[in-house]
């Protein structure tokens, strides 16, 4: 993509209005150094020196959209808990909305806490264990309806639905969705968990990785030809119009109606960690689509997103100077 057309979807970014929906989440992280091994087991002891806490899950998607210049509205359940209460705090301050995020007293915030060590030898910090406070069971549809209003009465440009399969994205929610879509003419962006594809029918766009494609048809492992083969069944079979698949170190591949697929080479020089980099791939995928690119201009935008990404350590964000040092040298 030539610099002056970056240029110009990224200055689009700014007030762009994203309503995210889906399972908020907290990522809690532990820091410090390892010196020694446990006499206890062969494990590592990692001496704790600071802890940091992030919007996590479908909230590190919102916090992705906030550095990139959007506004950003949040749909989702918490607990009544410590952890929501700074999930709530960390949205808070990037001036969130958060008029559709319901407490749920029944339920615990999902929170992932991550242990990041680091040794003399090697200074960079490396996950070593990540723990998950979580309950998966599915949000109830009384709670679910509650969540009509701010979705329907969002001005938002554009709905992004994060699935974590923690319980909130059910069918009855994509229903909700799919009306608010139909009556307002807003695009769809669905991040997919789990096997049951049917749920995210007749969105405008899917975002899976190769391996949660190959999954929508029971297949855990394929060659070439069949991945690209199932990229062309969910855009039939489902009536979605843009599949955009991510495939690790062989980049992205869009598929569109009538056969079309563009495939666009990975662009990490190295990777460190992974977390979160499909929620700044897709991100900005959703955010460039509507700031006037077509949907190959958004796939390649994303592609470059999730290289830089990955090779940050921690679930990581991406900036437009990033962007646009990252297309330069590519």
């Amino acid at each position: 993509m030539i610099p002056k057309r970056l240029q110009d979807i990224l200055s689009g970014f700014a007030g762009k209005r994203v309503l995210v929906v889906g399972d908020l989440m907290l990522d809690h992280y532990f820091w410090g150094p390892v010196n020694r091994i446990s006499p206890e087991a062969p494990v590592p002891i990692v001496a704790v020196e600071s802890e940091t806490f992030l919007p996590g899950g479908a909230a590190n998607v919102i916090h992705n959209l906030h550095i990139l210049g959007a506004e950003v509205a949040a749909v989702g359940v918490i607990g009544d808990d410590s952890s929501g209460q700074k999930l709530r705090d960390c949205l808070k301050a990037e001036n969130v909305d958060l008029q559709g995020v319901v407490i749920d007293s029944n339920r615990p915030t999902t929170t992932k806490m991550r242990v990041m060590a680091r040794t003399q030898q090697y200074q960079h910090n490396q996950q070593i264990v990540r723990l998950d406070h979580e309950v998966r069971t599915p949000v109830s549809n009384a709670i679910l309806d509650a969540l009509k209003e701010p979705l329907n009465t969002s001005d938002a440009d554009a709905i992004y639905v994060s699935d974590y399969a923690k319980g909130m994205v059910t069918h009855h929610l994509m229903d909700i969705v799919r009306d608010t879509m139909r009556h307002n003419n807003r695009p769809v962006v669905v991040d997919p968990k789990g096997r049951d594809f049917e749920k995210y029918h007749g969105v405008t766009a899917l975002s899976p990785n190769q391996s949660e494609a190959l999954g929508a048809f029971n297949l855990d492992h394929a060659d070439e030809d069949t991945v690209l083969e199932i990229g062309h069944r969910l855009v039939k079979q489902f009536e979605i119009p843009q599949i955009y698949m991510t495939r690790s170190e062989k980049g992205v591949a869009l598929f569109e109606p009538n056969g079309k697929c563009a495939q666009i080479p990975a662009t990490a020089l190295e990777v460190f960690d992974v977390s979160g980099a499909g929620d700044t791939a897709a991100a900005v995928y959703t955010l460039a689509l509507v700031s006037g690119a077509s949907p190959a201009e958004a796939a390649e935008l994303g592609n470059l997103a999730g290289g830089i990404s990955v090779g940050k350590v921690g679930v990581a964000t991406v900036t437009q100077e990033e962007l646009l040092e990252a297309s330069s040298s590519t």
